[in-house]
């Protein structure tokens, strides 16, 4: 519990929480609502993972978000975890589940440090999985995998990922209910319609205002299935905020900055992921509070205008700003999905 209580401690004062970090651009797979893999930064190595690592823990950054990319593909990934674990950041994990076998589960399984290890999983029909992600592998043989290798992977929390857009607004309740009888959570994350380069959802057709709107109210009933003890991983006010962003309302500020920063894969740091990184932790011999005020000072304007430009709803994003903002449901609905989860085989 002394990892949850600085976290709320840090929100109180208004200091980051968590960096989403990028530890390649490189992917097995070919999304169609992200362009990550079309990036050209390099990946750090090791021993500048470990200086980037560094910078961070001098500003006391809890939870460090892995990702990609596909975070596997990097074979020094236990290597990453270890230097995050040396540094007493506790880490999320993101994995489209391709690479996922028990050598590689094996590599990880020492770590104690792993918040959750999430599978991205958006359709369970086979037809829409390979026209969303590609790959060789159906949707039911990678949640079999996941599934399965949870039994020798880290002791955490395992759980899906689901971008939710006209491609699967009918399957919710369905992904929600395997969720719940598998032991897993689960995240519901709206397709992003901003104008941000990091997805592509103007490639989806029928995004219109009607399916806006029913997506919306699906997102709406989830915050209810999460006040009721859904296995929901997110706060339940992240549901409101993912309800007026696809009716295309004006956002509150998301907190950029100020609770969470993104690391890119060459050890650039930005206030988030839709914006340019304003300092590279390679190149700089201590990163303090001060000069994080100091730079996000400068760059308030741009993060004005992302978000009156409506660009992302990222769990990074609103998920952390709900959970600032209402942090007794935060605590109350954790310590229930911690307890539904130890009881679960």
């Amino acid at each position: 519990m002394l990892a949850e209580a600085n976290i709320i401690l840090r929100l109180l004062a208004g200091r980051p929480v968590f960096v989403g970090y990028n530890v390649t651009n490189r992917c097995n797979l070919r999304c169609r609502f992200c362009n990550v893999p079309s990036l050209p930064n390099p990946d750090m190595t090791i021993e500048q993972v470990r200086t980037a690592f560094d910078r961070l823990k001098e500003l006391g950054i809890p939870v460090l978000g892995i990702t990609g990319g596909e975070p596997f593909l990097r074979e020094d990934l236990p290597d990453i975890l270890a230097a995050a674990d040396e540094r007493g950041m506790k880490v999320t994990l993101v994995t489209n589940g391709h690479l996922l076998d028990r050598a590689r589960m094996a590599s990880i399984s020492r770590f104690r440090n792993i918040i959750h290890f999430a599978l991205s999983l958006d359709s369970l029909d086979p037809a829409t999985y390979r026209r969303l992600r590609g790959g060789r592998l159906t949707p039911g043989e990678v949640l079999a995998d996941f599934l399965r290798l949870t039994r020798v992977g880290p002791p955490t929390v395992y759980k899906l990922n689901v971008v939710v857009g006209p491609h699967n607004v009918d399957e919710v309740d369905l992904l929600l209910r395997l969720a719940a009888s598998s032991g897993l959570g689960v995240s519901f994350i709206p397709m992003n319609i901003g104008p941000g380069g990091f997805h592509r959802a103007a490639e989806f057709p029928g995004l219109d205002d009607a399916m806006r709107e029913r997506i919306a109210l699906r997102f709406e009933a989830l915050r209810v299935a999460k006040i009721q003890g859904a296995p929901l991983w997110d706060h339940r006010d992240y549901y409101r905020y993912a309800a007026r962003y696809m009716r295309r309302q004006t956002m509150d500020e998301c907190g950029a900055g100020r609770f969470f920063l993104d690391l890119r894969s060459d050890g650039h740091l930005a206030f988030c992921n839709e914006m340019d990184a304003f300092v590279s932790l390679l190149k700089v011999d201590r990163l303090s509070h001060r000069f994080l005020r100091r730079s996000l000072d400068e760059w308030s304007d741009r993060i004005e205008r992302c978000r009156l430009a409506g660009a992302c709803c990222y769990t990074c994003s609103y998920n952390i700003k709900a959970t600032a903002a209402n942090l007794p449901a935060y605590v109350w609905d954790y310590l229930r999905f911690q307890t539904r989860s130890r009881g679960n085989p």
